[in-house]
Formats: C-alpha cells, sequence, structure tokens
C-alpha cells in the first residue's frame, strides 16, 4: 500500500529503450526462453496484472498495470515460488559444547527417541506459541531441542527452550548430546532473517547477489522474474517502453527552495510536549524480521536501474521525497542543499542541550541497539532527510501502518492551523496542482500557530510538571516534523515554487494537455472524498479500521486475531482470543464505524491544544486525514507520469508503459485510464491474469499470455 528514477526534465534519449547489456532485437527473439521439458516459463513478481490499451496524445498505448503484495524478495525466491516458509528440524553445530540452562527449559521428557523427541518438542512449540499469543502462526512456533542420548537409535532425555535463549559456556552439553532447532527449512532465508532479526543491516549487494543465486534455482523449476521478463521486452525498435515505479523520486527531478524571511520552526507546543512518551511495539512485530529492506520492488528498481537508460524507469512515489533509503540517493539529496546557507539548528535540540536534559527513557542512552536506535536511525543522523511538504506528511504512514508505538500527533496542525474541510481542501489542492505559496496563503501557519505544525516535541514534560525530558527524534519514522516553511524542495525550475508532482500538472500544461490535470484534479478530490466520507467502508484492505481499533478500541484489539486487517473490517462479530472456547465471549464489530472528514473537523473545531493535549480518537482521526491525501497523491503521480512518459515519447511508435506498485494504486490508476477510453478489448480474460487475495501457500508463478510473452502483439491497438 505504502514505499533513482529518471527525470523527464533531463534530456530524452528518443526511439527504443535498449537494454545496456545488449542490442536491439528483432521479432520472435524475445519469447520466453523454454524450461526443462520446453514449457514456456511462468512469470513471478506481481499478484496480478491487467493489461489496458488505448490512444494518449495521438500515440497508441499499451498499460501493463502489476499489482504487487510488499513481499519480499527472499520470500519470493522460495522453493516453488510459495513464500509460506517450510518449517523443520535443523542441526545446530554445537562442537563447543555449549549449552542451555536447564532450569529454563519450557519442558522435560525422558525415555524418547529422536523421532519422538522431535514430535514431542513440536507439541510444546505449539503449545508455548498458542499460550503466549505471540505468533500467528502457531504450528511454525520457533525453538531449541536438546536431545540426550548414547547411541543414535537409543531413548534419551529431551528438553525444550525458548529460540530466544542463547547457548552458554557455563552449561556444557552431555557427551553425546544433540541440538536442533525448529525453524525454516530455507537455510539462506533461515540465516538472512536472523541477520534482520538482530538488527544487522544486510549490504545491497550481498542481497542482490543471494537473490540472483536463487532466481537461477527457480529458472530450473520453469519459473523467471518479472525483472528478467521485462529486461527481455525492452529494446525493441518497434516500441519505446517506459516503467514507472512505486518507487521513490530521483534528485534531479527537484531542487532546493530556500526561503530565509520563515525563520526556523519554532519549539513545538506545550500541548506536544505532554503526549505520553513512545510505548513499546507490539510484540508480533519483535518476531517480524521485515525491517523494511529486501523488498522485491526495490530489489526490481535496482536491477532495471542498473540495466536500462535513466529515462526508461522512472521512481514516482513523492511520500520519501528528500528520504530515500538508497545511500547514494540520500547523499544526491544532501548535495542539493549546497551553496545554501546551512539549516538552522533546532530549536528544542538546542534548548535541551542547554538544560543537559536526560532522555525519558533511561535505558536507550546505552545505545545498545535497541529499535530507535537500529542503523536506520544512525543513518537519518549520519545522512538527514532534507526537508519536503511531501515528507512532512509522509509520517502519517508510518505511524498508522508501521509504529504506532511512537507518538506523534497531526491533530493540533488540523485544528489550529487548517481549521475546517474546506481550508483542508484549498491548501492541498493548492499544494498539489498549484504553487506552494498559494498552498500557505489557504491556512494559518503564523507565529502563533506554528508551534501547533510540529508533528512530534523532542521535549517530554510529564504531567504536573518538573523538569523537561528528552525523546528520541526517529528521524527514520517522522523525517520531517514541521512544516519546512524556511526550506523544502520543490520541483526543479519552477517559480514560484511547486511540489514535484505541482511541477509536472504544470509542465502538461504548458505542453497543451489542461483537459488532462483538470480530469485529474477533479478525480483527485472525488476519489479522497470517498474515501474519507467513510473510511471503514472505502479502504477495502482495513489498515484504517485496524488502526481505529488500536487506538479507539485497545480492550477489543487486545483480544482479537488482527492478522488479517481485511477481513477483520468485514466481520459483524470476532471472536475473544481470551476466551477461545467459549462461543459467547466475542466481540462485535459492525457498529464501531470511523467519522467522515466532516464530523472529523467538526470534533477538531471543539479541541482547544492550548488548554490540552489530544485523544487517541483525535489523534488517529487525524492520521487517517492526512494520510487519505498522500494515499491518492500517489495515484495521480503515476497518472501524470504516465502522460508524462508518453509526451516524451516520438509519436511514431506505438509506447508501452509498465506500471509496477501495490495493487490499490494499479487499480486505481487503471480505473483512471478506463474512464478515459482505455479497455481490453481483444485480450482474453479481460486482459486480467492473477488474483487479489493470495495464500501464503499459493505457488505465485504466473501464466503470462502469448500478448505478454511478446509485448509487439499488443499492437495495433483495437479501433
Amino acid at each position: 500500500r505504502h514505499s533513482g528514477s529518471s527525470s523527464s526534465l533531463a534530456p530524452q534519449r528518443m526511439g527504443a529503450c535498449p537494454s545496456r547489456m545488449g542490442g536491439k532485437r528483432q521479432r520472435g527473439d524475445v519469447s520466453a526462453p523454454p524450461a526443462a521439458g520446453g514449457q514456456v516459463l511462468q512469470v513471478c513478481g506481481p499478484s496480478y496484472v491487467e493489461t489496458l490499451r488505448g490512444s494518449l496524445l495521438g500515440r497508441e498505448v499499451a498499460l501493463i498495470c502489476c499489482g504487487e503484495a510488499h513481499e519480499d524478495a527472499i520470500d519470493l525466491t522460495r522453493r516453488g515460488c510459495v513464500i509460506e516458509a517450510e518449517a523443520g528440524w535443523v542441526d545446530v553445530d554445537c562442537a563447543d559444547g555449549h549449552g542451555f540452562d536447564p532450569d529454563e527449559a519450557l519442558a522435560e521428557q525422558g525415555g524418547l527417541t529422536l523421532q519422538g523427541a522431535k514430535s514431542w518438542a513440536e507439541r510444546v512449540l505449539q503449545k508455548a506459541a498458542e499460550d503466549s499469543d505471540d505468533s500467528d502462526d502457531d504450528d511454525n512456533a520457533e525453538g531449541f531441542l536438546v536431545w540426550e542420548a548414547t547411541r543414535a537409535k537409543a531413548k534419551g532425555r529431551a528438553r525444550v527452550f525458548s529460540s530466544e535463549l542463547e547457548r552458554s559456556a557455563k552449561f556444557q552439553l552431555e557427551p553425546g548430546a544433540i541440538i536442533l532447532e525448529r525453524g525454516d527449512l530455507d537455510d539462506e532465508a533461515r540465516e538472512f532473517n536472523k541477520r534482520r532479526l538482530r538488527g544487522d543491516r544486510v549490504p545491497q549487494e550481498e542481497h542482490d547477489a543471494l537473490i540472483g543465486r536463487r532466481k537461477l534455482d527457480r529458472l530450473a523449476e520453469g519459473v523467471e522474474f518479472l525483472d528478467d521478463w521485462l529486461l527481455r521486452q525492452v529494446g525493441f525498435e518497434e516500441v519505446h517502453t517506459r516503467v514507472i515505479l512505486e518507487s521513490p523520486i530521483h534528485p534531479d527531478e527537484v531542487e532546493l527552495h530556500v526561503d530565509s524571511s520563515a525563520g526556523p520552526a519554532p519549539p513545538a507546543h506545550t500541548c506536544l510536549r505532554h503526549i505520553e512518551v513512545d510505548s513499546d511495539a507490539d510484540s508480533e512485530d519483535d518476531d517480524d524480521p521485515d525491517d523494511g529492506t529486501g523488498a522485491y520492488a526495490d530489489y526490481f528498481h535496482r536491477r532495471l536501474s542498473a540495466h536500462l537508460p535513466r529515462e526508461c524507469v522512472r521512481g514516482v512515489d513523492p511520500r520519501d521525497l528528500g528520504d530515500a533509503g538508497d545511500d547514494e540517493m540520500r547523499g544526491a539529496f544532501q548535495a542539493l542543499q549546497k551553496g545554501h546557507p546551512p539549516l538552522p539548528e533546532d530549536a528544542e535540540v538546542v534548548e535541551l542541550q542547554l538544560l543537559n536534559a536526560a532522555f525519558a527513557v533511561p535505558d536507550i542512552e546505552s545505545d545498545e541497539g535497541t529499535e530507535d536506535t537500529s542503523w536506520k536511525e544512525h543513518r537519518a543522523e549520519k545522512i538527514p532527510p532534507v526537508p519536503s511538504w511531501e515528507g512532512y506528511f509522509s509520517a502519517a504512514a508510518e505511524l498508522l501502518y508501521y509504529s504506532p508505538q511512537v507518538k506523534a500527533d497531526y491533530a493540533p496542525f488540523l485544528a489550529r492551523c487548517v481549521g475546517s474541510r474546506k481550508a483542508a481542501w484549498n491548501f492541498f489542492e493548492a499544494l498539489y496542482f498549484r504553487t506552494i505559496p498559494e498552498a500557505i496563503a489557504a491556512i494559518n501557519l503564523g507565529t502563533e500557530t506554528r508551534p501547533f505544525a510540529q508533528t512530534r516535541s523532542l521535549a517530554y514534560q510529564p504531567p504536573g510538571g518538573g523538569p523537561l525530558f528528552r525523546r528520541l527524534a526517529v528521524q527514520s519514522k517522522i523525517p520531517v516534523r514541521a512544516p519546512p516553511l524556511e526550506r523544502c524542495l520543490k520541483a526543479r525550475g519552477s517559480n514560484p515554487p511547486r511540489t514535484w508532482i505541482s511541477g509536472i500538472a504544470d509542465r502538461l500544461q504548458k505542453a497543451g494537455c489542461s483537459e488532462l490535470v483538470i480530469a485529474v484534479q477533479k478525480w483527485f478530490r472525488e476519489s479522497v472524498e470517498y474515501l474519507l466520507t467513510d473510511p471503514k467502508e472505502a479502504d477495502e484492505e482495513g489498515d484504517y479500521f485496524a488502526a481505529w481499533l488500536r487506538a479507539c478500541h485497545r480492550e477489543i484489539w487486545d483480544d482479537i486475531d488482527k492478522s488479517d486487517p481485511a477481513e477483520l473490517r468485514r466481520k459483524e462479530w470476532v471472536a475473544s482470543q481470551a476466551h477461545s472456547k467459549n462461543k459467547k465471549k466475542r466481540h462485535q464489530l459492525r457498529d464501531i464505524t470511523i467519522p467522515g472528514i466532516t464530523e472529523a473537523f467538526n470534533e477538531f473545531s471543539k479541541f482547544d491544544p492550548a488548554k490540552r493535549t489530544s485523544t487517541m480518537r483525535e489523534r488517529v482521526l487525524a492520521k487517517i486525514i492526512v494520510d487519505a491525501f498522500q494515499l491518492r497523491l500517489v495515484d495521480i503521480s503515476m497518472v501524470f507520469a504516465i502522460a508524462d512518459a508518453v509526451l516524451a515519447s516520438p509519436s511514431d511508435k506505438p509506447v508501452v508503459i509498465l506500471l509496477y506498485a501495490g495493487e490499490d494504486h494499479t487499480k486505481s490508476v487503471a480505473d483512471f485510464w478506463r474512464k478515459r477510453g482505455f479497455a481490453s478489448s481483444g485480450l482474453p480474460g479481460k486482459g486480467q491474469i492473477g488474483k487479489n487475495d493470495w495464500e501464503d501457500e499459493d505457488p505465485r508463478g504466473l501464466d503470462f499470455p502469448a500478448y505478454l510473452r511478446d509485448v509487439r502483439n499488443l499492437f495495433p491497438v483495437p479501433k
């Protein structure tokens, strides 16, 4: 749902988009290479593909929308392209003789053969997982088995230990004892995920080499990946191919705007300083190795960028503008500040340093790898984000979906600086379709209200007064804490300054595409209004409803299975996990609703942040409102990028646009272009393959039809 490419402002190489590894190919050269037995290869990478054809700006265009489910590359490249890990017992090298403290055993049993000990241990671990409620997959519960016997087929004593324990030289193993670990049977995936769980940063080069080797294993099974398929499709002189990705915008598309008259951001208002300190992450997150790196989408982007000219591959997700995950790109954003005055010192940092304030949570000062002192946070300190309006609003998604334990708040901003639904629309439409000064003029960001616009204070003021304490900046989660009035990234060459998306809109209008820009703006308003009229009903993925339950109905949230937000949103009743054997103990979800944008601003009008801190309800409601605008911002970015790519292509040949993004975005974009005359006419299965709802045990390979095995077969477009 939610995270370098080319600048269309840079000189475009017209013509085909050849691979850097080879020249142009002739028709017939590109049909998928046969696998063992001569069968055509399946393709793994997208969850589903929808193909539309139509006419745009005088050119025939084929739009291939590839929806992806944000899976990790390490999981997609498992045997059979089944992302579910196959659990089993793995030998542990215990030549050093180190064992576990017997007193910490979960269970102990004598008189068991090795096979019997394994079966017994699996039951023990499954029961422990069920009792702890920490695991969504009790059948794959992890842990250690120590089996002591003098002969391989003899019976011996078995002990089971938690996977969280570490072996110690204090507890030596008995002669002949062995240790087995219950876990992922995929050796490469197991070790890779262990490193991520430890907080290690796996270098991209190492990760990509690993994925390359695993893809060769899948190729032997008759499956190739979307990146390899695409690299075989490019380079035809008959068509122009462009790729648009839900990836960060390249630094060469923007430049820095500085307004020294605005002055630095003031300290956050007291209402933000009184917000409680960050809580612990949910326990289920502790066992999730996903650290935000390793996604197949990121690998896909890197692979294409390494083999295709820049103008052929474009990242269009503005939410990470100035805060890219790639170190080289972060450095390029930093370079945009050269020649400008240095960023003013943060007023709160100065204040807290003068007070020699201690951390609100004392143990973080040890800096021993807690979540908030991870390598991502160290990177943000070393190469800080460059301020942007997109970055200021991007934290809403992070806080709603991934880091709800981090305390930050847009409610004072919406209540005191925006003030009404009408003002919100005036602001965001000016920000995305007109100029930054027009957007700022639409709301109240004067001297008295700017402190309310901070989303997080670096200071914590305990209830009842007392000394100020320090909070962590968590810049990896909240890259821009205050509206970037003093400086921000803007569309390259824009004057007055425009955001990146507004710069594209302006360019398209000047190229004679005003009608398209007006249609996109109308579609943007309709899409956001639909999403915010009834957020529970409109957000089919259930993310808003899950966030609402967590914040406003915590007693329910803590007692239910929340592993599938989309299913949770549809349920009228849900079982209690604390009373799983009593069917009468359940929670009603049917009548739980989320206020729409009009009701939300009515609530904000009654909230005076000068007198109190916001409630959990007000905080989550504010984040949902902000996120809805950002979510649809990504959609209009993709629509504009498609038009921009077609406009930059010569009119003498048809154009193929491949869009690879989250399913929510690709469906939304496809819906827009269908309303503009694009259709699947003449394509089997209405131009759709794959499905929206995959089970973890489903093989992810897709059978591409003939028109995708050679994209030139998509033309001519039916009249």
